[in-house]
């Protein structure tokens, strides 16, 4: 009998994760990747004397209650414990202007007022939607099965109306 071999293109998260479970279940397999190391979004880098850090702290399930919180323990990376940070990222501009990303949506939403008073409607509409999102398991509808999706129809109009506004396609802004 043949060996079972799978080849795999790319080293990020999904790569390594295929590999991983190609491994678990008898086959062999390669990963093929671009770059120097792997991990994909999930490293950092540096670029004109900046930092990018898009490493596992934006790992999304790692709630319990999650679904692909399964895979992540199945695949041994899930750390523990887990810390969950009251920020997720801060940008400060040239005049040392700080805008803070907080994990806690009444922080965010006050903090956005702080710096921008006169864009209130704007910040409820952002923050509600948020509230929104955070009943959407977004990462639990790759492990669905066709189904399940329908879950997701209720967010969808919301989720196109905040796409095409953060790619400058928003009608209300011409």
């Amino acid at each position: 009998m043949a060996d079972k071999t799978l080849i795999i293109i790319g080293a990020g998260i999904g790569g390594l994760s295929a590999g991983c479970y190609a491994q678990m279940n008898g086959y062999r397999s390669q990963i093929f990747e671009m770059h120097a190391i792997p991990g994909g979004v999930c490293t950092g880098w540096k670029r004109k004397g900046y930092i990018f850090d898009g490493c596992m702290h934006h790992l999304v399930g790692c709630s319990p209650k999650a679904r692909i919180h399964r895979m992540w323990r199945e695949l041994g990376i899930m750390p523990r414990p887990i810390h969950y940070p009251d920020d997720l990222i801060g940008i400060e501009n040239t005049e040392g202007k700080r805008f803070i990303v907080y994990t806690d949506l009444d922080r965010l939403e006050a903090h956005m007022r702080e710096l921008a008073p006169s864009d209130g409607a704007v910040i409820a509409e952002f923050v509600g939607a948020a509230r929104k999102l955070t009943r959407f398991g977004m990462m639990d509808m790759l492990l669905a099965k066709p189904w399940e999706m329908v879950g997701a129809l209720p967010y969808l109009g919301l989720m196109i109306g905040l796409w095409t506004t953060s790619n400058g396609f928003d009608k209300r802004q011409s």
